[in-house]
C-alpha cells in the first residue's frame, strides 16, 4: 500500500524514467489490445523491484519475504505500468520537463489503492450484463483513449454505425448510456427532465465556478436559471444590439485590411477576434480591440482556457470522482491564473458599478438588475427567434415545472461572478467556431455567397444599417446558421445524469441513478434517416417550406428542454450580423491552402478544425 515511495524515488532516476517512457511510447496506440496490455506488465517487473526498495516501507525484494506477497506482486505490476503511463502521455503530449508531472505521480496511485483489476473488469461488464453494446474498452481508461487519441467526430460515426441509437459507453470505468431514439431523446431532455435535470457532475466545488448555471446542480441551478433567464430575451438582445454592432464595425474595417491584397486568412483567428471583442464589451463592458492587439490579457487568458492540454483532461476524466472533488488537486491540474483573472476583473467591475450610478446596456448591468418575475421569459419572447427549438405543449410544461417556485429572486455577488465567467467561456469559443465553418462553407459554395449577398442586400437601409428586427426576420441567413449548426455542432453530445432509476421508453431497459445519458448530436445531426447525404452542405433543409421535414429531437445544437442554451439568441444574432455585413463587403474563395474536407483536431471537447483558411476579397 505505501505505492508512493517507490514513485517518488523513480523521479528521481532520470535514465530509468527515459528508457520506460519511451518503451512506452509506442503502446499507448496499442492500449485497445488487451492481451498487449498483459505482456507490457511483465516488462515491467525488474522495475517494480527496483522502485520498492527505493522508498517503500516494507521492500518486497526478489525472495517475497512479505507473506502476502504472492497477492501483493501482481497487484503492483498494474500499478507500475499506469504510473509509468501517465509520464510517456505527458511525454508525447507535452514533451516538457517532468517537474509537473511528479507533483501528479501519486494520483494514478491514490486510483489502483481503490481499484484493483478485478474491480476493473466487473465495472467493464456493466453494459454486457444487460445486453447492451458497447465499443471495445480497456481497463481503467474505458472508451476514453478513443476519444483522446482520434478526432471525435469519426469515432462517434464510427460508433453510431457499429452499435445504433443505443448503446453503452465507459468514461472511465463509470458506464453512460448513450441515447439518440429522438424519442427517447425527447424523454430525457423535456418529458422526463425532473429525473434526468444535472449535467454529469464534473466534481467542481469552487466557491464561484461551481455556481455557473451548466455546472449548478438541483435546486441551485433551477434557481439561477430562473432568474438569468430574462436576461436572455428578445427586448434584452435588442438593448444590446448596439455594442454588438460596434464590435462588427471594427471587425469589417480589420477584414478589409486583408480584403484589398486578396490575402488568405485563417477563419479561426478571425473570427475569434470578434467574439472577443464583443463579449468583452457586452459582457465586462471593455473595448479589447484584439485585431490590433491580439496579445491583450483578455485574448491570452482565454486562448489559454480553451487549449486546456490534453494530459490534464486526461488525469481529470480517467480518475475516479473522490480524486478529483478534491479541490487542492483540481487546482494543481487545471491552475487558477487564467480563469482567476476573469474573476477578479468581473469583481472589480462589480464593484465599480455598485458606487456609481451610471447604468449601462450590457448582460452584467442586466444581471445586476434582473429580479425574476413569473412571465418574464415568455411574455418577452419571440417566437421568430426558436430557431427550429421543439417549443411543443411537452416541452412548455416541463421549463415552468423546472422553474416554478423560486422564492429568492436576485443573484448573489458570487453568482453574478460566475455566470458572466459562462457568459464569456460559452459564447467565446462556440459562436467563432460557427462562423468559420458557415464562412467556409460560403467559399466552398459561391452560389451560396450569392444568394446570402441578394437576401441581405435589401435589408440595410442608406445609411449601410440592418436592424435587429430585420435581421431576426431573414430566412436564408438562418438557414445557414442552422445548415452549419447541424454539420458542425460545437459540442459533440449532450450529457445528463439520471437522479432516480427509471424505465427508458418501450426499450425495457432501467436506467439506473447515477448513470449518464449521452445524447450523440453530432451522430444524429448525420444520419441519414433524418437527413439525406447528410455529409452534404445544404441549408434548403432549414428553409421555411422545408421546416416540416425536420424530425422533432433531431436538430440539436443548443440542446433542448428547461436545460438548452440559454445563449442561443445571442450567438445567433452575433453570428447573422457578421454574416450579413460580410455578405455585402467580400467574397470568400477556396485557395491552395483550404482543406477539404476539414481536417479536425483530436482530443477535444468541442469540435475543433486543425486550421480553416480561405481566400478573400473585396466585392
Amino acid at each position: 500500500m505505501y505505492a508512493l515511495g517507490w514513485r517518488l524515488g523513480a523521479v528521481g532516476l532520470p535514465s530509468l524514467l527515459g528508457v520506460i517512457s519511451l518503451q512506452l511510447n509506442g503502446f499507448i496506440e496499442k492500449l485497445y489490445n488487451y492481451v498487449e496490455l498483459e505482456v507490457r506488465l511483465k516488462l515491467t517487473v525488474g522495475l517494480l523491484g527496483c522502485d520498492v526498495r527505493l522508498g517503500a516501507v516494507l521492500p518486497l525484494g526478489p525472495e517475497l519475504r512479505c507473506a502476502g506477497d504472492e497477492c501483493c506482486v501482481p497487484w503492483l505490476e498494474m500499478r507500475v505500468v499506469v504510473v509509468w503511463l501517465g509520464c510517456a502521455v505527458r511525454v508525447v503530449l507535452e514533451l516538457q520537463e517532468w517537474r509537473g508531472w511528479a507533483e501528479l505521480s501519486s494520483l494514478p496511485v491514490m486510483f489502483m489503492i481503490r481499484y484493483d483489476v478485478n474491480t476493473w473488469k466487473r465495472a467493464l461488464s456493466y453494459w454486457k450484463d444487460r445486453n447492451i453494446p458497447t465499443p471495445k474498452a480497456v481497463p481503467i481508461f474505458g472508451n476514453l483513449l478513443s476519444n483522446i487519441f482520434l478526432a471525435k467526430p469519426f469515432v462517434e460515426m464510427d460508433w453510431y454505425r457499429a452499435h445504433g441509437r443505443l448503446y453503452g459507453v465507459y468514461n472511465g470505468n463509470k458506464p453512460g448510456l448513450t441515447i439518440a431514439e429522438p424519442e427517447l431523446v425527447k424523454q430525457v431532455l423535456v418529458k422526463d427532465f425532473h429525473k434526468f435535470r444535472n449535467r454529469m457532475d464534473n466534481g467542481s466545488r469552487h466557491k464561484i465556478f461551481s455556481k455557473n448555471m451548466f455546472i449548478a446542480r438541483d435546486d441551485d441551478w433551477k434557481r439561477i436559471r430562473a432568474i438569468a433567464s430574462p436576461t436572455f430575451t428578445s427586448g434584452k438582445m435588442k438593448k444590446m444590439y448596439a455594442l454588438i454592432n460596434e464590435c462588427s464595425k471594427d471587425f469589417i474595417n480589420n477584414l478589409d485590411k486583408l480584403a484589398a491584397n486578396k490575402s488568405e486568412v485563417e477563419l479561426k483567428q478571425l473570427m475569434g477576434a470578434f467574439t472577443m471583442d464583443v463579449i468583452a464589451s457586452t459582457a465586462f463592458a471593455t473595448k479589447t480591440n484584439t485585431y490590433a492587439n491580439p496579445d491583450n490579457p483578455f485574448t491570452t487568458k482565454a486562448n489559454n482556457i480553451f487549449h486546456f492540454p490534453l494530459w490534464k483532461a486526461f488525469v481529470m476524466t480517467a480518475l475516479p470522482s473522490f480524486i478529483t472533488k478534491i479541490q487542492a488537486i483540481r487546482q494543481l491540474i487545471n491552475g487558477s491564473t487564467n480563469s482567476d483573472f476573469f474573476v477578479d476583473f468581473s469583481r472589480n467591475l462589480l464593484n465599480e458599478r455598485k458606487s456609481s450610478n451610471k447604468k449601462h446596456n450590457d448582460f452584467f448591468q442586466l444581471l445586476m438588475d434582473v429580479e425574476r418575475s413569473d412571465g418574464d421569459v415568455r411574455e418577452d419572447s419571440d417566437a421568430n427567434e426558436a430557431h427550429h427549438v421543439n417549443e411543443g405543449k411537452d416541452e412548455l410544461e416541463a421549463d415552468a415545472a423546472a422553474l416554478s417556485n423560486v422564492i429568492e429572486k436576485k443573484l448573489t455577488e458570487d453568482e453574478i461572478l460566475a455566470q458572466c465567467f459562462l457568459f464569456f467561456i460559452a459564447g467565446y469559443e462556440t459562436t467563432a467556431t460557427t462562423l468559420s465553418y458557415c464562412t467556409y462553407e460560403l467559399a466552398l459554395n459561391p452560389d451560396l455567397q450569392d444568394r446570402l449577398y441578394e437576401e441581405c442586400k435589401e435589408a440595410f437601409n442608406e445609411k449601410g444599417e440592418i436592424s435587429y428586427d430585420v435581421l431576426s426576420r431573414l430566412p436564408f441567413i438562418d438557414a445557414l446558421l442552422s445548415e452549419t449548426l447541424r454539420n458542425y455542432p460545437p459540442l459533440l453530445r449532450l450529457q445528463r445524469e439520471a437522479m432516480e432509476d427509471i424505465e427508458l421508453g418501450d426499450t425495457g431497459l432501467k436506467v439506473e441513478k447515477g448513470v449518464v445519458a449521452e445524447i450523440p448530436v453530432y451522430a444524429i445531426h448525420h444520419d441519414p434517416d433524418h437527413y439525406p447525404e447528410p455529409f452534404v452542405f445544404r441549408p434548403d433543409r432549414f428553409m421555411p417550406e422545408n421546416r416540416d421535414n425536420i424530425k422533432p429531437y433531431t436538430y440539436i445544437p443548443f440542446g433542448s428542454g428547461p436545460r438548452n442554451c440559454i445563449g442561443m439568441r445571442f450567438a445567433l444574432l452575433e453570428a447573422k450580423l457578421a454574416l450579413a455585413k460580410m455578405s455585402q463587403q467580400f467574397r470568400f474563395s477556396r485557395v491552395a491552402n483550404t482543406d477539404v474536407p476539414v481536417i479536425f483536431n483530436k482530443g477535444r471537447f468541442l469540435l475543433q478544425a486543425k486550421q480553416l483558411i480561405v481566400g478573400v476579397e473585396r466585392r
